[in-house]
């Protein structure tokens, strides 16, 4: 047997998923090797990738149509899981019919039910047999069930309602065998008032919608699980846009819609879970979507918004220090160009203020006058900073009244005291 090279199954699995949406990963090699074995024997290719190069030239597309029904699972038996069955019986289907009843009186009530990706039939038989088995007399009802597959092959079987002795013994109790079969050479074939209720067609699940109207009942078991997390999104927000407000929708049992799309909501039914669409809802992303991309980028906006504000409040008090430093310096006799740098103006302000405050001492006023002006000039941050705060200005506001008087305090006093004189001697 021909081996499927790694490269071959590459090529092979992504025309595989562009004409029926079945995603293959590299587990499955084993699974398209097998399946497409007599695929290579019948058209007498030398490799998988002869097989695919002859299948994309066919134009009357037999090639691509033996591929699909090779590698879609036709894997299927009559009331497979029987829990769906229970809840549609019991649950879904008397409610329906209540509220239908109400908003149809005196007409029959219309039930249309679609079974997507139905294979051979068995489950839509089986959607048949339940309704008969519930409603008894269908007189008063329009039922109409429709079944669908990618495959053709499987569509021709599942209209034609005919099963081998495997086929019937796996799901079929041998009473509803008896009443709604009959035996038809090596085979049983589904009775003609069973068959009246069902319509088959093919559908690609991955094709729009157009055209089938609306549904109150869909059953879409055990396909999903061949698709990518987006085409799984579209898939089922697809089947929402054609169900019915009060409709509902059957998964497999090992199928979960939490996390999938917003637009169904579960509902629990003994041990069962079915599904409703959500009220106004719609299509919240576009097909490709990702849920894992959603919290990334608005944590980051959310984050970044935060952030930004509270990162320059720290800076703008050592930026705004230079423009000062020109005053003082041409106050002080300096040129502005050679003041200090900036980075000396965080220096303690509070520690040569204290310096004017022995004022009181007489012997110390003369050295003291010219001093401060000697420091604060090579000091140059702390009396540069005082003219902008109005706190740090009180001690130099101090010091030049106190100079003042001590330049001129006793100069004046010499000339009170010589004028006095000479107003007495005169």
């Amino acid at each position: 047997m021909t081996t499927i090279t790694a490269d071959e199954f590459s090529v092979l699995s992504k025309y595989i998923y562009s004409i029926c949406g079945v995603a293959l990963d590299s587990t499955k090699t084993y699974l398209v090797e097998t399946r497409l074995k007599f695929m290579m024997q019948k058209y007498g290719c030398v490799s998988y990738l002869d097989l695919h190069t002859k299948a994309k030239a066919d134009r009357s597309g037999n090639m691509e149509k033996e591929i699909v029904d090779a590698i879609t699972t036709n894997e299927t038996l009559f009331f497979r899981d029987a829990s769906p069955f229970e809840v549609f019986k019991h649950k879904i289907l008397p409610d329906l019919i209540d509220a239908r009843s109400k908003s149809v009186s005196g007409r029959n009530i219309p039930l249309r039910i679609w079974s997507a990706a139905c294979s051979t039939g068995q489950e839509v038989y089986s959607i048949a047999i339940a309704l008969r088995e519930a409603l008894g007399n269908l007189n008063n009802f329009q039922i109409s069930i429709l079944g669908t597959d990618i495959s053709d092959e499987a569509v021709t079987k599942a209209s034609y309602g005919k099963y081998n002795k495997f086929e019937i013994e796996r799901g079929l109790p041998l009473q509803t065998l008896n009443k709604y079969f009959t035996l038809q050479g090596d085979g049983w074939k589904i009775r003609d008032e069973i068959r009246a209720m069902t319509v088959f067609k093919k559908f690609n699940l991955m094709k729009p919608f157009a055209g089938l109207g609306k549904f109150d009942i869909v059953f879409c078991r055990n396909v999903a699980i061949y698709f990518t997390p987006a085409d799984k999104k579209m898939v089922f927000e697809k089947i929402a846009s054609v169900l019915e407000p009060d409709g509902s929708l059957i998964i497999g049992s090992t199928e979960s819609l939490t996390g999938v799309t917003g637009m169904f909501e579960p509902k629990r039914y003994m041990r069962s879970i079915f599904y409703q669409p959500v009220p106004g809802s719609s299509p919240q992303t576009p097909t490709g979507f990702t849920y894992a991309q959603t919290p990334a980028p608005a944590f980051a906006a959310a984050a970044a918004s935060v952030a930004r504000p509270p990162l320059p409040a720290p800076r703008p008090a050592p930026v705004a220090a230079p423009v000062s430093a020109p005053t003082f310096g041409q106050a002080s006799g300096q040129a502005s160009g050679t003041r200090p740098v900036p980075r000396a103006v965080p220096a303690p302000v509070v520690s040569p203020a204290p310096q004017p405050v022995p004022v009181a001492s007489a012997p110390l006023e003369r050295p003291i006058a010219p001093a401060p002006v000697a420091v604060v000039a090579q000091q140059a941050p702390p009396l540069e900073e005082a003219p902008r705060p109005a706190a740090l200005r009180p001690a130099p506001v101090r010091s030049q009244p106190a100079q003042v008087y001590r330049a001129g305090d006793k100069s004046e006093l010499k000339r009170l005291l010589m004028q006095k004189k000479q107003k007495g001697q005169s």
